[in-house]
Order: C-alpha cells, then structure tokens, then sequence
C-alpha cells in the first residue's frame, strides 16, 4: 500500500464495528463485506480523513482508488469514489475511462449508484460532449451496471434533466427480465418525478406494456405518496 492508503486504512479499521458489518452482510445475503459503518457514521468519518489528511496529488490519486477498490470491505470503495468527487476541480476528459473502470470493479447496486449521484452529473456538466458519448455506449452495453448508470445518472439534476436523454435511455432497456436494469429505471423516473411528476406519469402510461409491475410501481411511489395520481 502507499503510505497515504495505509494511513486511511489504520483510521477507518479503528471504526470497525463487527455487529454492525455482520448485519449490513446479512442484508446483502453474504454477498459483501463491510466495517460497519452506518451512512451517517460513515460521512462523518470520510469529513474527519479530508480535514485531517492532507489529499495526495492528483497523479497519485487514481493507483490509490484502485487499491481501496482492492479491498474487501465496501467502505473503502466508498472512500474511493468520496475522493474522485472531492478532487471534481481538477477531472480531465479521460478520467471518464477511469469512471467506467470503478463501475466494473466489484460492481454492486450500492457503488453504481453512489458514482451515479456524486460523480457523473457532475463530469456530464463539466464534459457533455465526451460524457455523453460514452454514456450512449454504457446504454447499448452488455453489462448491467454500466447501463444502470446511464439510467441513473440523471437522478440528482432535477430541472437540469434532459429527459429526452432519459426517456431515450429507458425506452432503449424496457422489456428486460434483469432486476439490476428495472431498478435502475425506476429510481431515475421516481426521483424525476419529483420534479416534474405528470412527465412521469404520461411516461408509465405511454409505455405501460412494456414495464414490468415493480418498475412502474418504484416509478410513481413518490407521486401516489403525495397523492398526486388521477389517472
């Protein structure tokens, strides 16, 4: 490890928390590992290393993601993707090959999701031209998670959204059998709905066939929780 990595290391093994990181396992049916840090827990101590540790040079920082995406226990992916958002300022073109790198990389709904939110609106705003191109190649891709993040990454941009794009993106993937894809649709078009809820709802009912029942009920949760549905 580099000197940097361990120091993150040490200080986030200090939190560890073994009956905490057995359930977070169990919930994901033994498939992940953790050190059991609840989200609120976990963004406090991710504020503590930026403020307390000096951020390694951008050259560095990527050889430095990859091994915290090396390890075993989520966490450290999480920090992984903390970092790359923090350094936002100094993102070139060609990191979105390096983006695309950390969705493959132990892939799980909970990684896909985090870049998802706090790393591609953000390239996509400072790089719309080159974020766009390869975020049209993750849609028409064989892996799952590159086109769930396609789907997503939208989730955050409220009256930004681009819903030609997002329609595109979805109409594109309506009719799979893959849960990873139908979640992915239904948390964009739910979080969408939040802003523009009627856009939503003539969404679902235009392509009502081809949606499976649990996408189109993720998708207007939000909507029927508010009492917002007269079909």
């Amino acid at each position: 490890m580099k000197e940097y990595t361990q120091k993150i290391h040490s200080f986030i093994e200090r939190q560890r928390n073994e009956e905490v990181a057995e359930a977070m396992s169990h919930a994901s049916k033994g498939t992940q590992k953790f050190i059991g840090l609840r989200t609120s827990e976990m963004k406090n101590v991710f504020k503590t290393i930026f403020s307390t540790y000096p951020m390694p040079k951008y050259d560095d920082m990527k050889n430095i993601i990859r091994e915290f995406f090396a390890m075993e226990e989520r966490e450290y992916l999480y920090f992984g993707i903390a970092m790359l958002a923090k350094r936002s300022k100094l993102w070139q073109k060609t990191d979105i090959v390096f983006i695309e790198s950390m969705i493959i990389t132990q892939p799980g709904w909970d990684t896909t999701e985090y870049i998802s939110t706090e790393i591609l609106p953000h390239f996509h705003k400072k790089f719309p031209k080159v974020s766009i191109e390869f975020l049209q190649s993750w849609n028409e891709s064989k892996n799952q998670w590159l086109k769930a993040a396609s789907i997503m990454f939208q989730r955050t941009m409220k009256k930004n959204t681009d819903t030609g794009i997002l329609k595109n993106f979805i109409v594109k993937n309506l009719g799979t059998n893959d849960n990873i894809i139908n979640r992915a649709i239904g948390s964009a078009l739910r979080d969408y709905s939040k802003t523009d809820h009627q856009w939503v709802i003539d969404f679902v009912l235009e392509n009502s066939e081809k949606m499976n029942n649990k996408t189109k009920q993720d998708a207007i949760k939000w909507i029927d929780s508010k009492g917002l549905i007269k079909w």
